[in-house]
């Protein structure tokens, strides 16, 4: 054993000598193929130039210019792993690497300074976060040769924010407010900000907005509808706005309909006198569904098949379409709803029924207030009331003598429960809810049928997946930043490294799909079946580029993805 622990020792003692030998004897950079990649697409999108031609700065007072630092800080996603990103260390992820390969201005990692990150911040928020953003975004369908399609989707997410953000007011010409409000992670207790984006159907963020934290999704979308409506003057085709249902209030559908917009948003219980409360009663009790199978190609047996009915309404001075559509999965989830419904309302009934009541007067008011809780319950009961008498005291020890009087009782009152009553209209009701969704457009069916209708909102879910991709590790999970100002900033910025891996995920599947065989890229040499972001980024952080003397070379982390790389540059559009 305890030569075993003396090797141990001497291994490490070793490993510490070696290292200690390279550094002085050799200079070695270790650069991930990710990251390269991501400086070669923004040096398409002419991303440092253009940031340097629209931040106020003097190229004599700034030791690396604002489009390098920002370039920085889209880049250090893929360089470093982590919740958070403190300014204050970010050069320590570019000192391992090859600047060479990253930046094509002189670069060192200790000019990237917290103080040079903080100035670039405030003249990234003077020069208009919301249009330096959608500038550059636009460029992409050039550079990358991507169609344009005026259909859009706008959905808001929360950002939780660290510290007190103490003597800062909603100022509607200021910076975003740091605010507790509805936190879609689950953390009220934080401040937040509000971000919102839209994107079009490919999931390109087109706009990046940061808003108070408690501002509500109905009043965003009322000023994404006037953003679109400026940045769209020139286009030429019909232009679709895709939201969810916060979209749907009568200021925005006029505000959807002034502009000339189409509209598809899921329609809320309140809106218009309930109308979707009208034509979902109408389709269940018509009960003519059609069937529309899948909205999507198949790619496995357990895809949802959907039936429809339409109807045509007037809502906000115009005709408009409502689908009623309803799925072999929501029929199951309205199959549990109801299990949980009835469970829930055995639960209330039993516990009332389980307790004990010294006086009449007490049980009827328990009942009383079981009834008034049921009152709204697809299940409700008949209740009654039961007396018991029991002995108020204990006897004392001994034989009790002949005359002894007998022991004093007193009347307990319990309540008894019938069998379960279904309330049929409300049963009805409760179903038709939990197993239909009702969507609402001006696209008439000239234009979508059914089946398309579906499918462009079920794409909503775009802008969901990009901010999975926002709020992963070392993106913008959590942040902590002094001025709030600097907050929409960092987002914005942050927002570009979004953009970038949304263009390599069309680029590759678009490449992808065009191939007559699919090459084995995946574990175990299988062809990929669905080029996920995930997995692209994956498999493309098994490679590295290795800097040495001036020289570059490869390398691999896995023996059977080594001989892919070739494939990979040629899906990326990489020209070698």
């Amino acid at each position: 054993m305890a030569a075993k622990k003396a090797s141990k020792n001497l291994f490490f003692a070793k490993l510490i000598h070696d290292a200690e030998e390279t550094v002085l004897a050799r200079d070695i950079a270790h650069t991930s193929l990710v990251a390269i990649v991501v400086a070669l697409f923004l040096d398409r999108l002419n991303f440092v130039a253009f940031i340097n031609s629209v931040v106020r700065w003097d190229e004599k007072q700034w030791q690396v210019s604002p489009g390098n630092l920002a370039k920085s800080i889209v880049l250090t996603p893929f360089l470093c792993k982590g919740a958070r990103i403190p300014l204050y260390c970010i050069h320590e992820n570019f000192q391992s690497v090859d600047m060479t390969l990253l930046f094509q201005d002189r670069v060192k990692s200790e000019w990237l300074t917290r103080d040079a990150f903080a100035g670039l911040l405030d003249r990234v928020y003077e020069a208009g976060c919301e249009q330096l953003f959608t500038n550059i975004a636009l460029k992409v369908y050039s550079v990358f040769k991507i169609p344009f399609k005026s259909i859009f989707h706008g959905d808001t997410t929360s950002i939780i924010l660290y510290g007190e953000y103490e003597g800062y007011e909603s100022n509607p010409d200021g910076p975003a407010t740091p605010a507790h409000g509805y936190s879609k992670d689950g953390k009220p207790n934080l401040k937040q900000v509000l971000i919102g984006m839209v994107t079009d159907t490919f999931g390109i963020p087109l706009s990046i907005t940061v808003r108070d934290g408690n501002q509500n999704d109905s009043k965003w979308n009322n000023t994404i509808i006037d953003s679109l409506a400026d940045l769209l003057k020139t286009a030429t085709g019909g232009v679709t706005y895709i939201a969810d249902s916060k979209l749907t209030t009568g200021p925005n559908i006029k505000k959807l309909l002034e502009h000339g917009f189409q509209f598809l948003t899921v329609c809320p219980a309140n809106f218009e006198k309930k109308l979707a409360e009208s034509v979902r009663r109408s389709a269940y009790l018509n009960n003519v569904w059609t069937s529309i199978g899948t909205y999507r190609e198949p790619r496995t047996v357990n895809l949802a098949h959907y039936e429809v009915q339409e109807f045509l309404k007037s809502a906000c001075g115009a005709s408009c379409r409502l689908l009623v559509f309803r799925s072999s999965e929501t029929k199951k989830d309205a199959s549990k709803a109801l299990d949980k419904e009835k469970t829930d309302v055995m639960a209330l009934i039993k516990t009332s029924t389980s307790k004990e009541f010294s006086c009449q007067a007490d049980a009827l008011k328990e009942i009383k207030a079981l009834e008034k809780s049921l009152k709204n319950r697809v299940w409700t009961a008949v209740f009654t009331l039961s007396t018991k008498e029991i002995v108020s005291e204990k006897r004392g020890r001994g034989r009790p003598s002949k005359n002894a009087k007998p022991l004093p009782t007193i009347t307990i009152w319990m309540i008894l429960a019938d069998e379960l009553i279904v309330r049929q209209e409300k049963y009805d009701l409760f179903r038709w809810r939990a197993e239909s969704f009702v969507l609402f457009t001006n696209v008439m069916d000239d234009d979508a049928t059914a089946v398309e209708i579906l499918r462009l909102y079920k794409e909503q879910k775009t802008v969901e997946d990009n901010f999975s991709v926002l709020k992963r590790s070392a993106m913008v999970d959590t942040i902590f930043l002094h001025l709030p100002r600097r907050i929409v900033a960092l987002v914005t910025l942050l927002s570009f490294a979004l953009l970038i891996q949304v263009v390599i995920r069309i680029l590759v599947q678009r490449n992808f799909d065009a191939m007559e065989v699919k090459p084995g890229i995946d574990h175990e040499g299988k062809p990929i079946a669905r080029m996920g972001l995930k997995k692209i980024i994956r498999f493309l952080g098994y490679y590295s580029i290795i800097s040495e003397d001036g020289e570059q070379y490869c390398i691999c982390k896995t023996k059977k993805h080594r001989s892919h790389l070739t494939t990979w540059l040629n899906l990326l559009e990489i020209e070698f």
